[in-house]
């Protein structure tokens, strides 16, 4: 159906028409209830305003302006601490950081290193994990199987920018380590520590990387 000669029909019978809609110089001022509901103003040259009902609850309509406010509830689900891909828990992360550095030994002897020792006692002191015994290879299987990491993928040049308490694990079979691999955690300014402070975390695309989530 034309929807013009329609309204300029009605239009002409202005006077005598039963519906309230129809005033005297004004334009056809029709309602229709569709699933999208339509309105028109008076003398607007039809523009619309449009309230999309998709749940039936209509939006709310400003309709003193020709704008259409439409109100909606958003959420930024945008996190301040996402690291690596990961939602960083810096509590969690301080913790194991602070107790990994206060529990270093006083007589660590360089021909026997205890990495995997100590840094399980920082585990097991701020509550991340029982004390479970194993190398510091080992400690990827720990980790992996513990609800209080995320294991992800960072480049060996990447290993610096690991946020505090972060864990790196070592193969046994990478060259920098000898048979039991090293592990050590992230103090977030590109130092290591374990049962001693390293000055850098060493690199290498063979590592494992364990964010505290």
């Amino acid at each position: 159906m034309n929807f013009i000669p329609f309204m300029n029909m009605f239009n002409s019978f202005n006077m005598f028409s039963p519906f309230n809609c129809f005033q005297p110089n004004y334009s056809f001022l029709p309602m229709l209830n569709f699933q999208n509901s339509i309105f028109f103003r008076p003398n607007t040259n039809f523009q619309p305003y449009y309230s999309f009902n998709y749940n039936n609850q209509p939006e709310r309509l400003n309709l003193n302006t020709n704008e259409v406010s439409l109100v909606t509830n958003t959420q930024d689900n945008t996190s301040e601490n996402l690291s690596f891909g990961v939602n960083y828990n810096k509590e969690k992360g301080n913790a194991l950081a602070k107790a990994v550095v206060e529990g270093l030994p006083a007589d660590r002897d360089p021909q026997n290193p205890l990495c995997a020792r100590y840094v399980k006692n920082a585990l097991a002191k701020t509550g991340l994990s029982p004390y479970i015994n194993g190398n510091g290879e080992y400690c990827k299987y720990i980790l992996r199987a513990n609800e209080n990491f995320k294991e992800v993928n960072v480049k060996g040049e990447d290993l610096a920018n690991l946020p505090r308490g972060s864990i790196v694990v070592y193969d046994a079979n990478d060259a920098i380590y000898g048979k039991d691999g090293h592990v050590l955690v992230a103090l977030g300014d590109g130092r290591g520590c374990s049962d001693i402070i390293e000055d850098t975390i060493p690199k290498s695309d063979k590592a494992y990387t364990f964010i505290p989530v």
